[in-house]
């Protein structure tokens, strides 16, 4: 049953590889214009690849208002959040009473990672650095230097993050604990998680590849992906039409392994099966899944296993937008919410670029290499992070 307290999405911001701002980010991901190239941030040799998607055109670092530094990562979110908020045309006002959701895996790493090796052995670097790295940091900056003045919420959940807090800020409407929340995900490009990931052998040598026989890995990725989430009631009341409706939002555990999904895919599923259930909806309604897709075999044979066990033999059109933006970690869920809206206002669903092979192992309907109109009503947006940590949204057509 619909509500005025029903959470729908007035704004999106997007700060990426492919693009800072949604329609440049929109365009991209129709026209396969790869993020990937060598990475600036650090030295790569001796690394297995130099492949990164980092964001070329950020702008210049802000200060907080007490003129203390914010680092990358806030930077991001700001930049998203900016255009978020200028998109839901709010007011100075509306601005001000908005509480803010963010999602991070690697907060602000920056600090640390920039620390000389003599400072770290001598333990003489700056007690500061230490408190700036925390992963809320990046979330008290980012609302001292938007002027958001609501509640901050900051969320772990590894590569699940964004899901995560836009699925706590569509709670927080429904519940009537906040009006308006602006909620994402970002993370910087962080020389820790590049040398995780090269450590457990999962950096792409080429190109991330999802779902294709000869995947290899990920590429690493930063960026911001900013929504604003308002009960519908206060939407109306500003005469702004929804750009969509968070109809469902669901959790679960793989209780497998840290970094290995569960083969069978049955913590993924669960997930979709709680989302689901929360939007009021059976899979047969579901017309479009936008995967986690990480090009890594293990990943990506688990998420289909998963969409089995929920849609059978119906083999709901599923693509991964990673083989473009990288795999940006807690960012990555929040583009991949902006990318379903998207696709719900054009109707068109995005495609896997880079895919070369078919899979028997990955036998489902990953619309490779070429945008598909499509009726699109309902849209499913997942992510399965580290530790079996799954998340997944049901976004809905504001007119379905």
């Amino acid at each position: 049953m619909r509500s005025g307290r029903d959470p729908v999405v007035t704004g999106l911001g997007v700060v990426s590889a492919i693009g800072s701002g949604t329609e440049e980010f929109w365009r991209s991901l129709l026209e396969g214009r790869q993020g990937a190239a060598t990475v600036r941030s650090f030295q790569t040799g001796g690394y297995p690849s130099s492949l990164g998607c980092e964001v070329r055109d950020l702008a210049p670092a802000p200060e907080r208002p007490d003129g203390s530094r914010v680092g990358r990562a806030a930077r991001l979110a700001v930049a998203a959040g900016m255009e978020a908020l200028a998109h839901a045309g709010l007011t100075d006002a509306g601005v001000a009473g908005s509480a803010l959701c963010l999602g991070t895996t690697m907060g602000e790493s920056c600090w640390i990672e920039a620390w000389p090796p003599e400072s770290l052995v001598a333990g003489d670097g700056p007690a500061a650095e230490l408190l700036r790295s925390a992963p809320e940091q990046v979330g008290f900056d980012a609302a001292a230097l938007l002027g958001l003045e609501g509640r901050v919420t900051v969320l772990g959940g590894a590569c699940a993050a964004g899901n995560y807090a836009i699925g706590h800020a569509a709670d927080l409407v429904r519940l009537g604990r906040a009006e308006r929340v602006l909620a994402g995900g970002v993370d910087a490009f962080s020389r820790v998680a590049f040398t995780g990931f090269a450590r457990l052998g999962a950096l792409a040598s080429e190109a991330c590849r999802p779902f294709s026989a000869d995947r290899d890995g990920i590429v690493l990725a930063e960026g911001a992906g900013m929504i604003v989430v308002e009960s519908r009631e206060a939407a109306e009341a500003r005469g702004v039409r929804p750009l969509a409706l968070l109809a469902g939002f669901g959790l679960s555990s793989d209780a497998f392994h840290i970094v290995s999904p569960d083969p069978a895919g049955r913590g993924a599923a669960r997930a979709m099966e709680a989302a689901l259930a929360d939007a009021g909806l059976a899979g047969g309604e579901i017309d479009y899944v936008c995967a986690h897709g990480t090009g890594t075999p293990a990943n990506d044979r688990a998420e289909v296993a998963a969409a089995e066990a929920i849609f059978g033999t119906r083999k709901v059109p599923m693509s991964s937008i990673k083989a473009l933006t990288g795999h940006a970690l807690g960012a990555s869920s929040a583009l991949e919410a902006v990318a379903c809206i998207l696709a719900l206002r054009e109707q068109t669903a995005p495609p896997t670029w880079n895919f070369r092979a078919r899979d028997p192992e990955c036998d489902w309907d990953v619309v490779p290499n070429e945008p598909r109109p499509l009726r699109l009503a309902r849209v499913l947006n997942n992510a399965y992070a580290f530790g079996g940590n799954n998340a997944s949204l049901v976004l809905e057509h504001p007119e379905p």
